[in-house]
């Protein structure tokens, strides 16, 4: 009897596992043990009709096989003719659109000539673009008239280049190496994302190093201690000497002796990183919205500004400060067509 899927099965006895296997695992050799051992092995019998159609199968899979490798190598043929053909003569095209935006940048009638391709566009194309367009934005959107998503590809992509300092020769070659044009927009647009990120992160550790700060100054707990504070930062030289000067917090290590005693084992400057570091794990499970983050902020100032147990110049320094327009916004989602996407270049 066996279990098979939660189902019990009356099956034949299995046959007998070699005993020496079975029943003294201590003498077995795991370096060479083989499992396949315990499977009993089965015998097939030899049947010509079988063995008539095995064989007409085999032609069959053999034929098709064939034609398959034909369409492999039409189609390796295809990729070398066709399609690295037709991204070398895009990449080409590209390369001659950087030329002449370039060229039509370094001219001293450059105004005028972007004000022509611009109503060349919109007399007999009815494409608008914005006065400030760039050179770059305006030639691709000349060449690329219709599909607004693959102007925008494009416009990125030069702009890229003219990021890296690229010479028109160079571009070609360059985009190859990058794995095409979707390839440096991608990874163009991770770059961008993570910039945007770390930016977000930066504002979000400032915002909870100021309610700790709001926290620090309106306790009621406080300790007096005699001893140095030990600074965890390398001295720097000239402007680089920033990092002990912007900590904010002195750290303090203790062993609990019991109830509520503790003694201090020392006071620590951990500088601004690793500070920044403490802040974001203390802070962890605080809102990521920046706008949340702020506004929680502001309510905390306002009961600090009310309450009038506190110094009447911290009070006084909350309503300063509550005075201030919010820095971050509260972000609405808005609808947008499909159409709109990519269209940053037109009026």
């Amino acid at each position: 009897m066996q279990l098979s899927n939660g189902a019990i099965k009356h099956t034949a006895q299995p046959a007998m596992m070699p005993a020496t296997l079975v029943d003294e695992p201590e003498g077995v050799d795991l370096e060479t043990f083989d499992l396949s051992a315990f499977v009993v092995p089965v015998v097939k019998k030899d049947n010509p009709e079988k063995q008539a159609a095995k064989d007409a199968t085999s032609k069959a899979v053999e034929a098709f096989l064939s034609e398959s490798s034909d369409l492999f190598q039409q189609g390796e043929r295809y990729q070398v003719e066709v399609v690295e053909r037709g991204h070398r003569a895009l990449y080409e095209l590209l390369a001659s659109i950087y030329d002449l935006s370039i060229r039509i940048d370094e001219n001293e009638h450059k105004d005028k000539i972007l004000e022509a391709i611009r109503k060349e566009l919109k007399d007999n194309h009815s494409i608008t673009l914005k006065a400030s367009s760039t050179p770059i934005a305006v030639l691709v959107k000349y060449v690329v008239r219709v599909d607004k998503a693959t102007a925008s590809r494009y416009t990125k992509v030069l702009n890229v280049a003219l990021q890296e300092k690229l010479t028109p020769a160079e571009l070609p070659d360059y985009i190859t190496r990058r794995g095409g044009v979707s390839q440096i927009q991608d990874v163009e647009s991770v770059a961008l994302a993570k910039k945007a990120g770390d930016k977000t992160s930066k504002d979000r550790t400032a915002l909870i190093r100021e309610f700790f700060t709001l926290m620090g100054m309106s306790s009621k707990n406080e300790l007096t201690f005699a001893g140095d504070v030990v600074p965890h930062v390398e001295e720097k030289e000239g402007d680089d000497k920033k990092e002990a000067e912007n900590s904010t917090f002195c750290v303090f290590v203790a062993h609990h002796v019991t109830g509520d005693k503790y003694k201090i084992v020392s006071a620590n400057d951990l500088g601004k990183s690793y500070e920044d570091s403490l802040i974001k794990y203390l802070g962890k499970a605080m809102p990521s919205n920046l706008s949340v983050l702020e506004h929680g902020i502001r309510n905390y100032k306002k009961r600090l500004a009310n309450d009038p147990s506190q110094p009447e110049s911290l009070r006084k320094e909350m309503q300063r400060q509550l005075a201030a327009p919010l820095k971050y916004k509260t972000t609405e989602v808005i609808e947008v067509d499909a159409t709109q996407v990519n269209s940053d270049d037109e009026a």
